[in-house]
């Protein structure tokens, strides 16, 4: 590596590259998902690494690797506020980097230059989120924020074929077109009228505009569809499939295309600072929320004009549950106060889940009798913030359920009326959570889709992965290493494939995801294995 010129040039940078990609693909995933049994492993290869490279280069090689990775991280973490602060936090890491490999490490001006040049590039040629899925994915794209206010952290996301094309459209609230964030940060108060005026729009919470936001890709990227151009029975459909959702309950209601706040700050502080009257002042709010619903909804609790296959114009209104199945009305009393979804059950029948304090899956008989075929209690396991998917995981015909929870599980319904737990997560697992069933990418064969965290670790974070299901339980299939939240899969760009859509918690950007077939962590290992046989190559040369 003593080389002068261009060809020295091209050594350094070609290494650089391989650092990159070992670095970023073998060597951070295993300790996020191996933790200290990564480090038990990567001691000894590192001071093997540190042996093998002859002591008349070691300064070098050893100096390279740590500042280029070094400075790869400190341009991925520079202050993005403004292209200001990118250029000059960006030229001052690169520039002390530099210095410190020159004059230290004893490095040649081509090493120097390498070094930069492919860390920069590293960091301005493509988005870093691929780095966290690149082992079987592509970042596809990544939209603009869409919610500019204050108030919520994330939003209901769902797919949905608006215009019948083939393709799902993206769909989900925002305001980043009504509400446009300022050009110029606003200037901080220096007088006392400035001050006063400043605290007189802090104290008094305002309305905030909401939109349906329906996005649909065009030319390579998300584009909205204007609500205007939406025919109303089609917008009504899509507001049917859009999960109840109550952002700043109880504190603001979305109504008519705002956010409105039901509270100020003052009054409902002083309120609550009334210990012995808080909790019931609490209570009030919400049953007057509640309340509030009900009258917008007539009454009815949940109503859908279509739900499954077979089911039509079923509701939960004033303790009744009434629909159609197959074309035959049924109508049965209930506690339940929403609808989940159905599900195909051992005896060819759809089953209607409905949740109440209970689960239940209700089936409706010939003569159009709803019975409880199946239920879930509160006192087999948690309910309150469970979400179920229905999945045909063996095959046979009838559906699993898979329960979202902590811990979560995989049940089967059984012919006499019971389930039979197939799989669960690790008690006191509060990471793992089912999110979706379905194919990904170019496969026909859908597979499970879960947030889990490490293998290892005992933090709580979240990475989204893929599993197959089998008798001796989930076997992992891929993993993205981000924190998603949302996650929807579905073919949005009309492919005939699969895309992964999620956001990231108070980002409000929606992020797709495309599968690739190329076996990235195989030819990375080989990469490196041929970066070791290359050492001992030289080691041996020098010899």
């Amino acid at each position: 590596m003593r080389r002068n010129g261009v060809l020295s040039a091209v050594n350094w940078a070609l290494y650089a590259i391989a650092l990159f990609l070992i670095y970023h693909i073998l060597v951070k995933p295993a300790f996020l998902d191996l933790s200290w049994i990564a480090l038990i492993v990567f001691l000894p290869l590192l001071g093997f690494l540190y042996v093998l490279v002859h002591p008349d280069e070691r300064r070098q090689v050893v100096v390279f690797t740590l500042g280029f990775l070094l400075l790869d991280r400190a341009l991925a973490h520079v202050d993005v506020k403004s292209l200001a602060a990118v250029l000059i936090g960006g030229a001052v890491a690169s520039g002390v980097i530099a210095l410190i490999a020159k004059w230290y490490g004893r490095l040649s001006w081509s090493a120097v230059i390498a070094l930069v040049l492919v860390a920069v590039l590293t960091n301005v040629s493509f988005h870093r989120d691929n780095l966290a899925a690149l082992s079987h994915f592509t970042l596809k794209y990544e939209s603009e924020r869409l919610y500019n206010g204050a108030w919520v952290d994330y939003f209901p996301v769902i797919l949905y074929d608006v215009d019948g094309d083939g393709k799902q459209e993206i769909i989900t609230y925002g305001n980043a077109e009504e509400l446009p964030l300022p050009e110029e940060k606003p200037k901080k108060p220096e007088t006392e009228a400035e001050r006063k005026e400043l605290a007189d729009k802090l104290l008094h919470l305002q309305a905030e505009p909401i939109s349906l936001y329906v996005l649909t890709w065009k030319d390579g990227k998300l584009v909205r569809m204007p609500n205007d151009q939406i025919a109303a029975e089609t917008m009504a459909k899509i507001k049917e499939q859009m999960p109840t959702d109550y952002p700043g309950f109880p504190y603001y209601t979305m109504k008519d295309g705002q956010l409105l706040p039901n509270v100020q700050r003052q009054s409902y502080a002083e309120a609550m600072l009334q210990v012995g009257t808080a909790p019931n002042r609490a209570l009030l709010l919400d049953m007057q929320i509640i309340g509030d619903k009900l009258a917008e909804n007539d009454g009815g609790l949940d109503v859908r004009s279509a739900i499954g296959e077979k089911y039509r114009d079923v509701s939960i209104k004033e303790g009744l549950l009434s629909g159609t199945y197959e074309g035959r009305p049924f109508v049965a009393t209930t506690k339940a106060t929403k609808l989940i979804g159905t599900m195909k059950l051992p005896d060819g029948r759809e089953g209607l889940i409905i949740m109440g304090e209970h689960l239940s899956v209700m089936a409706v008989e010939p003569d159009g009798t709803a019975v409880e075929a199946y239920s879930l209690t509160r006192k087999e396991m948690p309910l309150a913030t469970a979400e179920f998917i229905p999945a045909d995981l063996d095959k046979d015909g009838a559906d699993e359920l898979l329960v979202a929870n902590s811990p979560s599980y995989i049940l089967k319904a059984k012919h006499n009326g019971t389930w039979e737990i197939l799989w669960a997560s690790e008690e006191g697992d509060r990471s793992f959570r089912f999110t979706n069933y379905a194919p990904i990418g170019s496969s026909t064969e859908p597979e499970i889709v879960a947030m889990a965290k490490s293998w290892v670790s005992t933090t709580d974070s979240r990475y989204l992965s893929g599993y197959r299901y089998t008798p001796d339980g989930l076997k992992q299939t891929w993993r993205i290493y981000l924190p998603l939240l949302n996650v929807q899969v579905g073919d949005i760009d009309g492919d005939k494939e699969n895309e992964i859509v999620a956001t990231i918690y108070d980002k409000h950007r929606l992020i797709v995801f495309k599968q690739h077939n190329v076996p990235v962590v195989p030819l990375v290992i080989l990469l490196f294995a041929g970066l070791i046989g290359y050492g001992i190559a030289r080691r041996v040369r020098h010899a």
